[in-house]
């Protein structure tokens, strides 16, 4: 195996230097030049520039009239074609974004004169041969105006079809791969969000996730891609500060209200959630040489104070961010840049809300290192190869406020949980990456033009974990006064872990973009991916596995114009290589006993319940398969008018191989049991009690139907999706831009879509009660999703800026406890799942901005924010347990649930930032 690890990356360096397309990060364009009677100009010298370009790229058209400009970097670009006897051409304002392909055709008219004609026609706005569709770029005019939390990963939620970090059905974060310039940064645990960038250094944001080629994996949700700025031939600088008050801060009555009126009379301790920011960059960018080295630097301070629904506290965290970026064109065709990026994320009274007391909270320290070498060479007109590295080392340590010498408490006479956290947590991270791919185009090949595409990425992720209880002996209490109880009645014991986890992944791809006419596209492609895990103490990888992805799509112009495209995909997404497959393969003794304890009042003594010891105590079922996502997606996208597209998406998901565990030593016998319902009626329930309970053997497997996975259960373990997208975008000219959409989906199953939930965390699948009433809307099920984002320049340099979203609550589902079993108490679903929505969220945040120019090139800017302009109350989370925290009659204001939360109230922010 270490073998054919070897063997690969030296494949990935040598099929590097041995051999028309783009990488992430970068766009291309092409065209035919022609005259005024459709005949093709073979000869004709065409040139491009632009100001994120280094230089002035040019190529000669071919005995068709077709030329071509690869590897371009995002930006707007002005193309000229000359040839002696014709009258020289000039398309300005051609704006291109990364993946993209943009076929912008060249009509010359003969001329005797040395003449000049600037075409007014508008830039493509449709790539017409990409099957790539619902990806949107969200560029600087964007990030710069749309008022948002200005937190990086937080720019993926402003994305059609993507809602909590949960992007078009798939997992929680898992399903996202955050990327930066192309480089996989997410947690190499779980694979949510781990770097933090400052988000004045990004270029633009790449959301994109249907109908994709086969260079990109490793996702089942969205590929989300910061590309990062990188200076140019002027000098350039960016320098703002943010403040966003609470309600008490002076000037009182500005920054905020409060939104918790409604609920007061159920809830008298209730707060409205509140948020306070004080935001600090300044960003500098410029020539080093010009058209050969450019430099970017940025630095941030983000300081921000939330504050939870019926917490007295700030949940205060303090994060410093430094960015550095050398660009150089070492040659005409060779182009290098690297970066390095220090992030910390430090706060106190983390694991804070309603129910914990402000001394029962943890201390945060986490600070990132990130570094990334990209070099891209243009081997000819037709081949080019592309070229990345990258690290990141960080971590992030939870210690508990009161520190490790204090037991946690948890009071459920008031549902609150007192006196320490209860629990510390450290957590070191390590990933490295490599990805190399060569692009070529071969024109009149077997029926057509080609773009080809090879390529490998190689990617080495560690993963080190420490966890534990607090206090004397390691004890977790939960307190109860009654029926005989003064305080603790149950205990929990736990010294913890100490474990330590890696992985490796190779993955090979190639694809071909096969021009069959000039109308007619086919893209056919296949992801190859070996992914092995291993654990410390234990020889050799424990898990590994290899899966062949295909891919195949068409795109089809309608009329021939470039205007109009139709687009059907079909393709098999493989998820992310984590180190959570494999992390509870960590050797026995790493883990101390988890033993569970209940007091007996009558003795005065603590009885244990059951003791689950770690040794051995999960397999790896050696059949077992990696999860993919499977896809099908068909569109039609059409150019409406200058700058402004239309797109019509049908997508449809499911998920495959998904991972569970399943116990061979567990006896489960069904019991009924009887409840009152809310509406005051008594129903009964069939549950499942472990006889044996302190008996288990887990194995971890791919979840099928049948009794071989659990007896009594005759559920089929799957999650599916399916969603219609209207999206239509005017990118920013003529003073205004305007990115809509609107999806209607739905997620269902019986494995959910929370964190991690279809690679083997997704709850106690191991048990016959976790499958009760499985079977419904996924949590993250927004059966509703309208965005808007739109900007006006109004006269006088008055800029208006709005985000409005309607998008429908999460699914929740009503469930009942029991009392207890042999092996404890259960919680169980006693309806389907997913049966109820939260209230459709509507909320309006506005921008208005006012710019002074002087000096001709330095524009200051003065900024007010007001966020959910409705002062809107929606909530968002309240008690489903009946009997619990679902008391009906007891919150009128609620239908007798416990109310959690609410929406921020209306909020204010102000800023400044002078640029030029």
């Amino acid at each position: 195996m270490k073998r054919l690890i070897s063997i690969s990356v030296i494949l990935l360096f040598i099929g590097a230097s041995l051999v028309l397309a783009q990488s992430r990060e970068t766009g291309a364009i092409e065209g035919k030049v022609t005259d005024e009677e459709g005949s093709a100009l073979p000869g004709v010298t065409v040139t491009i520039s632009g100001p994120n370009l280094m230089g002035i790229r040019s190529s000669i058209t071919d005995a068709e009239g077709k030329y071509r400009f690869p590897a371009l970097p995002p930006g707007v670009y002005t193309i000229k074609a000359e040839l002696q006897g014709f009258a020289t051409v000039v398309q300005e304002n051609v704006r291109l974004s990364t993946t993209v392909r943009l076929a912008v055709d060249l009509v010359m008219r003969p001329s005797t004169l040395e003449e000049e004609v600037t075409v007014v026609a508008k830039a493509p706005t449709v790539d017409v041969k990409s099957t790539e569709t619902a990806s949107v770029t969200l560029s600087d005019e964007i990030l710069r105006n749309i008022p948002y939390s200005n937190f990086s990963t937080d720019i993926v939620n402003l994305a059609p079809g993507v809602n909590n970090d949960v992007a078009y059905g798939a997992s929680e974060s898992t399903g996202i791969s955050y990327q930066v310039d192309g480089v996989d940064v997410s947690d190499p645990e779980a694979g949510s969000s781990w770097v933090f960038l400052d988000p004045n250094i990004i270029e633009e944001a790449k959301v994109m996730g249907v109908g994709l080629p086969a260079e990109y994996g490793n996702f089942t949700g969205v590929i989300f891609n910061m590309v990062t700025k990188s200076g140019g031939n002027e000098f350039s600088g960016h320098f703002d500060a943010l403040f966003q008050g609470k309600k008490d801060d002076w000037p009182k009555g500005l920054w905020q209200t409060e939104n918790n009126s409604d609920y007061l009379e159920d809830f008298p301790d209730l707060t409205s959630p509140l948020q306070k920011l004080a935001d600090f960059g300044a960003h500098l960018g410029g020539p080093i040489v010009k058209d050969r080295v450019w430099f970017f630097v940025g630095a941030q301070f983000y300081h921000s104070w939330r504050y939870p629904t019926g917490f007295p506290e700030a949940v205060d965290y303090k994060q410093p961010r430094g960015f550095i970026k050398i660009t150089s064109q070492v040659t005409s065709r060779t182009n290098i840049n690297a970066f390095f990026e220090y992030d910390a994320y430090n706060g106190i009274n983390r694991d804070s809300g309603a129910w914990v007391s402000p001394e029962a909270t943890v201390t945060q320290e986490s600070p990132d290192y990130v570094g990334n070498f990209s070099m891209t060479h243009i081997l000819s007109e037709r081949t080019f190869f592309d070229l990345k590295a990258a690290f990141f080392h960080g971590y992030y340590y939870l210690d508990p406020e009161t520190g490790k010498d204090v037991s946690a408490h948890f009071n459920l006479n008031d549902n609150m949980r007192y006196d320490s956290a209860g629990y510390f947590f450290y957590a070191d991270r390590d990933r490295y990456q490599a990805n190399a791919s060569l692009t070529h185009y071969a024109e009149d090949f077997i029926q057509g033009d080609h773009d080809f595409k090879f390529g490998m990425e190689f990617e080495h992720g560690k993963v080190r974990n420490r966890y534990g209880f607090t206090g004397p002996n390691a004890m977790y209490y939960v307190d109860y006064v009654g029926y005989g109880y003064t305080g603790p009645y149950l205990a929990y014991q736990y010294e913890g872990y100490d474990t330590n986890t890696s992985y490796t992944r190779v993955e090979e791809f190639a694809q071909d973009t096969w021009a069959i006419t000039d109308s007619l596209n086919l893209s056919l492609g296949v992801r190859l991916t070996h992914v092995w895990g291993y654990v410390k103490g234990v020889s050799g990888s424990i898990y590994s596995n290899f899966r062949i992805a295909p891919r195949v799509g068409l795109t089809y112009d309608l009329f021939g114009d470039k205007s109009t495209v139709f687009k059907a995909h079909y393709g098999q997404f493989t998820e992310a290589m984590l180190s959570s497959y494999h992390d509870r393969l960590n050797p026995g003794d790493v883990y101390s006993d988890y033993v569970g304890y209940y007091y007996d009042p009558w003795a005065q003594e603590w009885v244990e319940m059951y003791r689950i010891e770690h040794e051995q105590l999960y397999t790896l079922d050696e059949d077992i398969r990696h999860p993919y996502m499977e896809q099908f997606t068909a569109s039609i996208e059409r150019e409406l008018f200058t700058d402004a597209s239309l797109a019509v998406s049908f997508i449809y998901r499911n998920w495959k191989n998904i991972w569970g565990v399943v116990d061979t030593k567990a006896d489960w016998q069904p019991v009924n049991v009887s409840y009152t319902d809310v509406d005051g009626s008594t129903k009964t329930i069939t549950v499942y009690e472990q006889v044996n309970p302190g008996e288990n053997q887990y194995i971890i497997k791919n979840l099928e139907k049948g009794e071989q996975m659990i007896p009594y259960v005759d559920v089929n373990p799957y999650r599916k999706y399916w969603g219609i997208e209207v999206m239509f975008n005017k990118r920013f000219s003529n003073r205004w831009q305007l990115l809509a959409s609107y999806l209607y989906s739905q997620a269902t199953g019986t494995i959910n879509n929370g964190f991690a939930d279809d690679i083997g965390w997704g709850g106690d699948t191991s048990s016959p009660n976790f499958w009760i009433n499985a079977d419904g809307h996924s949590t993250y099920d927004p059966t509703h999703m309208l965005k808007i984002q739109t900007t006006y320049v109004l006269p006088f340099g008055i800029h208006f800026n709005a985000y409005f979203r309607a998008i429908t609550g999460n699914a929740w589902t009503k469930r009942y406890r029991t009392p207890r079993l042999a092996h404890g108490r259960v919680t169980v679903f006693v309806e389907p799942r997913g049966s109820n929505h939260y209230p459709l969220e509507k909320i309006l945040d506005l921008r208005l901005e006012k710019t002074f120019t002087f000096a001709e090139k330095y524009r200051l800017g003065l900024m007010f924010d007001i966020f959910n302009v409705f002062n809107v109350d929606t909530i968002t989370s309240w008690g489903t347990r009946i009997g619990y925290d679902w008391l009906p009659g007891e919150y009128p204001s609620t239908d007798g649930h416990e109310l959690y939360g609410i929406v921020r109230p209306r909020q204010a922010r102000v800023g400044i930032r002078l640029m030029f």
